[in-house]
């Protein structure tokens, strides 16, 4: 015989169908099971197999996008120190997938844009005033694999 799961209050019964007497067995609620805590979505994450070179901007600004070049809007966008990895700001990109950090003081960073469940990108990224051009970062966010996780480039 199949069990049918009843919830009264907070307690869920076991009932089995059939010519017999209900049988019933006191279980926890669904609310009252052990749940995973919730993550935070600014923890510091790097998934690089081997440090990459830090990327030069004068002003940190770009795009998050998948493979295809579609952009990723509402994505989390993270700015940590090089040293110690702590927080500095934190963005959402646009429905264009832009973002920017504003007003950052020079030195060294590291870049991490979440999407969802797909592989965390960490980019190390050296803020100056001396930055060549108006450059941007592009961020490709993809699922993690063997040998692949999201990453940026610089155009």
């Amino acid at each position: 015989m199949n069990p049918i799961a009843v919830f009264v209050g907070s307690v869920a019964a076991a009932v089995f169908c059939g010519a017999q007497p209900a049988l019933a067995q006191a279980m926890p609620a669904p609310s009252a099971l052990a749940q995973p805590a919730p993550q935070t979505n600014d923890a510091y994450e790097d998934h690089n197999q081997s440090p990459p070179r830090a990327l030069d901007f004068s002003i940190i600004e770009g795009h998050i996008h998948d493979p295809g070049k579609i952009p990723y809007p509402d994505a989390s966008v993270l700015l940590f120190t090089e040293q110690g990895h702590t927080l500095v700001a934190s963005v959402k990109s646009d429905h264009n997938g832009r973002f920017e950090f504003a007003k950052i003081k020079p030195g060294l960073y590291r870049v991490v844009a979440k999407v969802g469940t797909l592989c965390a990108a960490n980019i190390p990224v050296k803020v100056s005033s001396f930055a060549l051009g108006h450059r941007r970062l592009q961020i490709t966010m993809q699922p993690g694999g063997l040998d692949t996780c999201s990453y940026g480039t610089m155009k």
